[in-house]
């Protein structure tokens, strides 16, 4: 499957898309809302300015994929894997993972300038070596036994 042929099952009405193995797709500007990408890999994908509010990327592979500005509120990204993604929002807005379930990911290096995790689930999320992370960007977070940025663990809502 390719970027197109998945935009065209989409706009048809399909949502399930476990396991679709989609590394370094280009989907810009795409509403993917309520999608399931369950163990997906979307390593290196570009997803800039796309709208993933309330889709299931549980477990899914987003090694390295750009997530710019992209709609992540009430996502389900538990275990997922988002090293050294970027998920900056520094054009003209944000990234949002507004009520987001981040829990057992990893962001590892991941680029986090303008991002946004008010009201996120962060436990046991690793961050170590996640750059421009603002604990003042989490208002309303879950952090349980959470590696932060410098390595420490953090265990408390903010």
């Amino acid at each position: 499957m390719n970027a197109e042929e998945l935009l065209q099952r989409y706009a048809a009405g399909e949502r399930d898309f476990t396991g679709i193995k989609l590394p370094r797709v280009r989907l810009l500007d795409v509403n993917l809302s309520r999608a399931i990408f369950r163990e997906a890999d979307l390593s290196n994908a570009s997803l800039d300015w796309a709208d993933l509010s309330y889709a299931d990327l549980s477990y899914a592979n987003l090694r390295g994929a750009y997530l710019g500005e992209a709609s992540l509120g009430e996502a389900s990204l538990g275990g997922a894997n988002l090293e050294g993604a970027d998920l900056s929002g520094v054009v003209c807005g944000q990234t949002s993972f507004k009520n987001a379930n981040l829990s057992h990911g990893n962001l590892r290096r991941a680029i986090l300038t303008e991002t946004y995790f008010k009201n996120a689930n962060l436990s046991h999320a690793d961050l170590r070596g996640a750059s421009y992370f603002s604990i003042n960007s989490c208002k309303g977070a879950t952090f349980n036994e959470t590696i932060m940025p410098d390595g420490s663990i953090r265990s408390d809502g903010i």
